[in-house]
């Protein structure tokens, strides 16, 4: 870069930078965490309204915003409030869900409500609860799985931890189901009930869905230039039947950090090169919305720089930073990356950012992921009122001024 390219890269940031308005984000962030949301999950009404609130969003800042749509093969929802009872021994205790219980993500059908003896795994059989208090991986699962079947065994009862919160942290995806219903039982809890009579009614359904990316971009004066993608998950781990999940800090703040960075830019003067901007959908599923996305791109022959933000919630004393691929170096990511903290004072260091930076990585473009945090995960203790709004300013200068100094090279 050039010094006269250098010089304006360093004004552009700077400008940017102190345009971002964090009253604002922090605005888009509480629209997407109210209960009518849902929590965001495919396939509800909540999902809906958060597409066409981010929609109009994107569209009050001036820019042309576009949807594209995928197919999701499953999505997990329970029908109704689950619900799990120890009768005997005596006094019978109803588990709290959530708290005490939750649903596991490899369970099988469970249309109604079973009853029977909880036992130790290697003595479980026809009409009991095997208790397995270490639950092996993969394969070994669901081997585990058939041969509790061909015992008479009617379902699985494994041990979760709860988070610091004293929450079961609330599981969306996981591998192919197991032919028996399976509950997740807090560790101390399952040890005590083995020996009791345990009830249970745990109705995890399993349905298609279609998924929505959220498009916009911005010329710039060099528009043949490489883009320039900013992207940022918008969905949630949805709600319980009688539990609110806001999803704020994963993703709502970075959703709000990129809808607040739109319109920065789109009120700015031009950059040289373009800037592209995603809100995806599906990551907590895996990621598949970018992986969507990732695909189409290279398709169409295009190799932008991305930066993902993905949870930007609670600044904890430095900017996690995750690049991508190792090869070749995403070398203008890293030089923009770095001269956007030090201009700003932000401390960066490399770190796992596991989001849909991936993707865009596997797929062979220059990625990187930001993350900040947040104060609880995939708990409804993740809401608006955790969120710190310097956090949301930090995420929110680092990335335009990124974009800047990416912009002029």
């Amino acid at each position: 870069m050039t010094d006269t390219a250098q010089n304006a890269a360093r004004a552009a940031a700077q400008d940017l930078a102190a345009a971002f308005d964090v009253p604002r984000a922090l605005a888009t962030v509480e629209s997407l965490c109210t209960p009518d949301m849902s929590g965001r999950s495919l396939g509800s009404a909540g999902h809906d309204r958060a597409i066409r609130h981010l929609g109009e969003t994107l569209t009050a800042t001036g820019l042309t915003v576009r949807q594209e749509t995928f197919p999701v093969r499953e999505v997990m929802r329970l029908a109704h409030q689950p619900v799990c009872r120890l009768t005997t021994p005596r006094p019978a205790r109803t588990l709290t869900h959530r708290s005490e219980f939750a649903e596991h993500p490899r369970s099988g059908p469970m249309p109604d409500s079973l009853t029977g003896v909880v036992a130790e795994a290697d003595g479980a059989g026809q009409g009991q609860w095997a208790a397995l208090a270490n639950v092996p991986q993969g394969r070994a699962f669901a081997d585990l799985a058939d041969r509790f079947a061909a015992r008479g065994v009617i379902g699985i009862l494994t041990a979760q931890n709860a988070d610091g919160s004293g929450y079961l942290t609330k599981r969306v995806q996981g591998a192919t189901p197991v032919p028996l219903p399976v509950v997740a039982v807090r560790p101390d809890l399952l040890a005590a009930a083995v020996g009791g009579e345990l009830t249970a009614h745990v109705p995890l359904l399993r349905e298609p869905a279609t998924g929505t990316n959220i498009f916009a971009a911005l010329p710039g004066t060099r528009p043949a230039a490489r883009p320039v993608l900013l992207t940022a998950h918008y969905d949630g781990v949805g709600a319980d039947p009688e539990l609110h999940f806001p999803c704020a800090g994963d993703n709502a703040s970075g959703a709000g950090v990129l809808c607040e960075a739109a319109r920065v830019l789109s009120q700015a003067a031009p950059l040289p090169r373009p800037v592209h901007f995603a809100l995806l959908d599906a990551e907590e599923l895996g990621t598949i919305g970018s992986h969507h996305h990732a695909r189409r791109l290279a398709e169409d022959g295009l190799r932008p720089d991305v930066l993902n933000v993905d949870m930007a919630g609670k600044f904890n004393g430095k900017i996690a930073v995750e690049l991508g691929p190792a090869d070749p170096a995403p070398k203008l990511l890293i030089a923009a990356l770095d001269a956007a903290g030090r201009q700003l004072r932000l401390p960066l260091y490399a770190a796992p950012v596991s989001s849909d930076n991936r993707r865009y990585a596997q797929a062979g473009f220059p990625a990187a992921g930001i993350g900040l945090g947040a104060a609880h995960y995939h708990s409804p203790l993740d809401s608006l009122d955790r969120i710190d709004p310097d956090a949301l300013g930090k995420a929110g200068r680092l990335l335009l001024a990124s974009v800047a100094h990416l912009a002029h090279t």
